[in-house]
């Protein structure tokens, strides 16, 4: 049985029997994974708050073989989600977060990109970044991440770049984008701010109380924009 150590985020807890828990965790280094915390659940316990969903934790685990989980020998908070917690609206973004990345991600595979993207968002909302702003980020990365979201600044016709202001429409079905110059049925029209903050979360890192440009200014790109990543999330899950 290897022993590992890795930096995770806590995703759930699930009660298991009386006593102990179990764990869902992203690490850093082995992905997700989920694991047996023996005696978590007893008021006096050696894990403290370090197993508490969105707390930031050093954990060591055993491998078994042939088992799918593993089971978690101690654990080291490195960063409380209890600011998190404080605040109504962080705490939903958060959770929200949480669930996306069990959702999107397989058990057993690392991916740093991810786990990076998942600590900078979480910073930056401590940081008092709007969340509108922090949700469109996170939300269009996980999809790039994936291989879901559509290239936006190529016509899916001519292959050509659309620069980020010129008029551009989605196909049917909405997974591919049409210039202006190319004959399209049933598409429907891009708002002109979509691309702007598109352009802006691809070139910029999220950060704190910092300027954020179309991310703030343009409303309606914003929204519209949540609107179609929700929607690529659904088919993405749906699939």
């Amino acid at each position: 049985m290897p022993l590992h150590q890795s930096d995770s985020i806590i995703l759930k807890t699930y009660a298991l029997g009386e006593a102990d828990r179990i764990v869902v965790f992203f690490s850093r280094d082995f992905g997700k994974l989920r694991g047996v915390a023996n005696g978590a659940r007893r008021m006096k316990n050696r894990f403290g708050a370090t197993l508490e969903p969105l707390a930031l934790s050093r954990l060591m685990f055993f491998e078994r073989e042939n088992r799918d989980l593993v089971r978690i020998q101690s654990a080291d908070l490195l960063h409380s989600p209890m600011d998190l917690f404080a605040d109504y609206d962080r705490a939903v973004f958060a959770a929200q977060m949480v669930e996306l990345i069990d959702k999107f991600l397989p058990e057993h595979e690392p991916h740093d990109a991810v786990y990076r993207l998942a600590r900078t968002t979480m910073d930056a909302i401590r940081e008092n970044c709007p969340l509108t702003a922090a949700a469109c980020y996170f939300e269009v990365w996980m999809l790039r991440l994936a291989g879901m979201f559509p290239d936006l600044f190529k016509c899916s016709v001519c292959m050509q770049p659309i620069p980020v202001g010129d008029e551009r429409h989605l196909a049917h079905g909405l997974q591919t984008a049409v210039c202006s110059r190319c004959e399209i049925r049933d598409g429907v029209v891009v708002h002109p701010e979509v691309p702007v903050v598109l352009h802006w979360i691809l070139k910029n890192r999220l950060a704190g109380e910092t300027e954020y440009g179309p991310l703030t200014e343009l409303g309606k790109g914003v929204r519209d924009l949540h609107e179609l990543n929700q929607y690529w999330i659904r088919h993405y899950l749906e699939r």
